[in-house]
């Protein structure tokens, strides 16, 4: 397990090996708090528990258009025996009621309009025949019948989210609800994103010399832009010891988390790992997976280096399972991300030793099933388009069968639970 096209790594460790080392070294990053305006919190992470000030909805409300009555009034009404009441006023919505409904009374009410005072339940408009000054009801209304209850969608002194929650447009709509003007949230993380290569380029006219489209970058800080990041982007380095350690030291001096990709297999000319322990630490380098076993973690003072591979499905294999994994730790998120699962329509091989990561389209007949995506190079970019996510191989499988249920973790969410598997072997 230690040969890499004829090149060789010192050790290679499990993926869960690995995460626990990454987690050990994430107590060195401090996340401070900040109030953020609640129209502009989508995204960020809540940092302490947020308790509803107010009852939701604040008193009891229509939930029809129709009349406020006295549930007792209604008790022997029906089609045949309807009750006569007096309609005595009117209720809109957004108005507060100055009537007091009294036995024998009824209002008008709009939805959303609170209740006045005396009424128990409303009838819908659509059982009721209007006599003039009265009102006919021709059905039984339970107390309550028709009305959302004062405090029904959150009560006063209940925790509405939880510390680690990640705000999304529906919570923000609720805070919004219950009058809050501005929420306590971690703040941003500082993240350097270098690429490295010699032969990388920003456009098309590099393919003419020979190189190639650096797509990592733009694949990585889409993927970061998805979390409250502050990306500082180095554009591309060479892979020259003195424009890495000049990049890494500068990125190092004003960023908590650094991504590199490239330059960090066991080539002479690969140079990140080396640049990184002389600078500070390399704390593993190589981790047994397919694909991504080049990618490497180390530290330079009070930052977090991960070295990702050149290859651009490494890097977001490694990219998934170990910086999304880190933020999410950072932001102590309480997101619950479950896999999808599958049957699948044809085995696949893999090899004892590595967790090996299958590309895979979903689609369903009679069940949902799981259709290997044919293209399973490190570079085949196209892997990842045409596929929902993957399925984690673990270490002492030699492949798995076709009809096999497996677990499908999506691209679309964050793969929790995969870096636990190897705790179970």
């Amino acid at each position: 397990m230690r040969l890499l096209s004829g090149k060789i790594f010192k050790s290679l460790i499990r993926a869960c090996e690995a995460w626990k080392l990454i987690e050990k070294n994430l107590s060195i990053i401090k996340i401070s708090k900040q109030n953020v305006e609640i129209d502009k919190a989508l995204g960020y992470f809540i940092a302490d528990d947020v308790t509803a000030e107010i009852d939701l909805p604040p008193f009891d409300k229509s939930a029809v258009d129709g009349f406020a009555v006295r549930s007792e009034d209604l008790t022997s009404a029906s089609l045949y025996n309807p009750a006569l009441l007096r309609i005595i006023g009117e209720v809109k919505i957004g108005s507060k009621p100055e009537i007091v409904l009294k036995s024998g009374e009824a209002a008008r009410i709009d939805t959303g309009a609170p209740l006045p005072v005396g009424a128990d339940a409303v009838i819908g408009i659509e059982d009721c025949n209007l006599l003039g000054e009265y009102v006919e009801a021709t059905k039984r209304v339970t107390p309550y019948a028709n009305v959302v209850r004062k405090g029904e969608d959150v009560k006063k002194g209940e925790v509405v989210l939880k510390k680690g929650s990640r705000l999304h447009p529906w919570d923000i709509a609720l805070l919004k609800g219950l009058g809050v003007d501005a929420v306590s949230v971690f703040s941003p993380v500082g993240v350097a994103l270098i690429s490295i290569g010699n032969e990388l380029g920003d456009d098309i006219s590099i393919l003419e010399k020979g190189g190639i489209i650096d797509t990592n970058k733009t694949h990585l800080l889409n993927l970061l832009r998805q979390y409250p990041v502050n990306v500082e982007d180095f554009g591309i380095v060479k892979d020259l010891k003195e424009y890495i350690e000049k990049a890494l030291s500068k990125a190092a001096s004003r960023n908590q988390l650094i991504i590199t990709t490239g330059g960090v297999s066991v080539g002479l000319r690969d140079y990140t790992a080396k640049v990184v322990e002389s600078l500070g630490e390399v704390v593993f380098h190589g981790v047994a997976i397919r694909p991504g076993m080049p990618v490497a973690f180390g530290k330079i003072g009070e930052s977090l280096v991960f070295m990702l591979p050149g290859n651009p499905v490494a890097a977001y294999i490694n990219y998934k399972l170990f910086v999304e994994n880190a933020l999410l730790f950072l932001f102590k998120s309480n997101i619950r991300s479950f896999p999808i699962t599958a049957k699948l329509e044809n085995k696949i091989p893999s090899t004892v030793g590595y967790m090996e990561f299958a590309r895979v389209k979903l689609f369903r007949e009679k069940e949902v099933e799981a259709r290997l995506v044919r293209r399973k190079g490190s570079s085949i970019l196209s892997s990842i388009v045409h596929s929902d996510g993957v399925v984690a191989i673990p270490e002492d499988s030699e492949g798995l069968k076709e009809g096999t249920l497996v677990k499908v973790y999506l691209h679309t969410r964050p793969w929790i639970g995969v870096l636990s598997m190897g705790d179970r072997l």
